[in-house]
């Protein structure tokens, strides 16, 4: 087992873990300073850092520690100093339709610190790149009942590009549900209307329905699928940082930093 590979998945997990490292052993034995255990939230251990009574000592500490979230600690079991890093998992886009949009919006998601879920209910040759970009794929029979699965966690990110309009509609009715952090969906203004009127005549209140981006994106695609997918990344990414979707040089009082505009200004050379 490559350790190294498998804190790779972990970051796409879907769960919080922690990453443990044996950091000082003064005494020998099989804790070798160096060694990696990754424990995830649900008990779930990948790795030793020595076995025995000492890592059951150990895992049991770790999980009050996993529990209270992001963050780094130094413990001490038996005389053996652990460094213990907690991380959260990563935000969740789920890409409901692995059609064109789909498919590029994936593509594009590769670039970011993103999990990605693929929910579609077609014939698996026909999505064959999308399952394979997607970092976990749902068949569904039921696009609402998929997504309102244990397998899709709150307050993820949403994209409905589903290949029917009742489709997108029964993934928004269930998108919905899910303490979204974002909906957005794929679809001309008289589908958009046709899928919220749907909505309404089943009850969902029309505050929820105002929640869902739709058209999807912001307003500068050409129109090609990788276009659109970056005008959606865009948008997401917008509700994500409380952005305003306007042009940095236009951002009044706000200091500008690498997290929201690229670079801190700098004087140019001669210029001082």
């Amino acid at each position: 087992m490559n350790i190294f590979e498998e804190m790779v998945k972990a970051e796409k997990s879907f769960k919080s873990y922690a990453i443990v490292t044996v950091i000082k052993n003064d005494d020998g034995g099989t804790a070798i300073p160096g060694k990696k255990m990754i424990q995830y939230a649900d008990g779930l251990i990948v790795g030793t850092i020595g076995g025995g009574a000492f890592e059951f000592e150990c895992i049991k500490q770790i999980e009050g520690i996993i529990a209270k979230g992001k963050g780094i600690e130094i413990i001490t079991v038996e005389e053996i100093d652990l460094l213990v890093e907690v991380f959260e998992p990563a935000t969740t886009v789920v890409v409901i339709g692995g059609g064109h949009v789909g498919n590029a919006l994936l593509k594009t998601l590769k670039l970011l610190p993103f999990a990605t879920i693929l929910i579609d209910d077609r014939d698996d040759d026909f999505l064959n790149e999308s399952i394979a970009l997607a970092d976990r794929y749902i068949k569904c029979e039921s696009y609402e009942e998929a997504i309102l699965s244990d397998a899709v966690p709150k307050g993820a990110y949403f994209f409905s590009g589903a290949h029917k309009l009742d489709y997108d509609a029964y993934a928004l009715k269930g998108a919905l549900q899910k303490e979204p952090a974002y909906i957005g969906m794929l679809g001309s203004q008289q589908k958009v209307q046709k899928i919220f009127s749907y909505l309404l005549e089943r009850g969902v209140p029309q505050e929820d329905i105002d929640k869902i981006f739709a058209p999807v994106g912001l307003d500068i695609a050409d129109g090609s699928p990788a276009e659109i997918a970056f005008a959606i990344v865009s948008e997401m990414l917008m509700v994500k940082n409380s952005g305003q979707g306007i042009n940095c040089r236009d951002v009044k009082n706000k200091f500008v930093s690498s997290r929201n505009c690229g670079a801190i200004a700098r004087p140019i050379e001669g210029d001082r």
